[in-house]
């Protein structure tokens, strides 16, 4: 593999599940000393995950990684000590109606704050991100137990096993909330619901801002659709090979899959590191 790049990469960005992390959630070694020999040489790693900070900080914390970091699909952008650079938040008119529209489908949801995720108690799949790692979910008897939270809703998630259920709900959405949303399946279990213009790409663009950085110094890696944004705004995009196929249509390069250090692989041949 040769690539070649005008500007110097200088900040890489990095999906977590099924990216950075193998499907067991481990960050192997090879992986993590690749990131801390480019971090020697001066080049910037940040991550960017559908998780909030509880869910990630150890790998922050192991990595040192002290530049703003994206959180909950680019809702939230965060330094790994608990400062906020950046929030976006559903408008609470459309929070309610998306646990109307979602009740009505006896759907299960999740619901994410800065520092938590709600659930109804009881609910069949609302525990299905457990393996993921983070803080549990806090479970309520109805959603009004939520409080002030109701009104600060970073990322509104359906869960079901069950694709074409998560499809049609996807339908049901569109034709009931005409603007104020971002929808996307991030896994094949999850159909996410972001406030409109947000998305890991749009948090990236702020992030390189703020760091004074062209695009074209920007290297990101992913696997799942809500990855799209981000590999598109980056100079050079890099799909894992298990990723999804519309991702590997928008990348720029393949890499081999995360349970094979695809990401630690690519950067170890692009800067020369053998």
């Amino acid at each position: 593999m040769t690539i070649h790049s005008i500007e110097p990469i200088r900040l890489i960005c990095s999906d977590v599940d099924h990216t950075l992390l193998t499907e067991e959630q481990q960050l192997l070694p090879m992986t993590e000393a690749t990131l801390r020999r480019l971090q020697e040489r001066g080049v910037k790693i940040i991550l960017a995950t559908g998780k909030n900070l509880g869910a990630t900080r150890a790998i922050a914390d192991r990595l040192k990684l002290d530049d703003p970091l994206i959180f909950v699909n680019g809702s939230l952008i965060q330094y790994r000590d608990g400062k906020i650079f950046s929030q976006h938040e559903l408008q609470p008119e459309i929070t309610e109606q998306l646990i109307q529209l979602g009740e009505s489908q006896g759907m299960d949801m999740m619901l994410y704050v800065t520092n938590d995720i709600f659930v109804k108690e009881g609910g069949k799949y609302s525990h299905a991100l457990d393996k993921y790692g983070g803080p549990k979910p806090i479970e309520l008897k109805d959603w009004q137990d939520m409080g002030a939270n109701l009104a600060h809703i970073l990322k509104f998630v359906f869960i079901d096993e069950d694709f074409s259920r998560l499809e049609r709900m996807k339908v049901i959405l569109e034709k009931n909330i005409s603007n104020g949303i971002e929808l996307c399946f991030s896994l094949p279990i999850l159909l996410e619901v972001q406030p409109a213009g947000v998305s890991k790409g749009s948090a990236l663009e702020k992030v390189a801002k703020l760091l004074e950085l062209p695009r074209e110094a920007l290297m990101a890696f992913g696997d799942g659709n809500n990855d799209i944004e981000m590999l598109q705004y980056a100079g050079i995009g890099v799909a894992l090979e298990n990723a999804t196929p519309e991702l590997k249509n928008v990348a720029s390069h393949l890499a081999p899959s995360n349970n094979e250090e695809g990401l630690a692989r690519f950067l170890q041949d692009f800067f020369n590191l053998q």
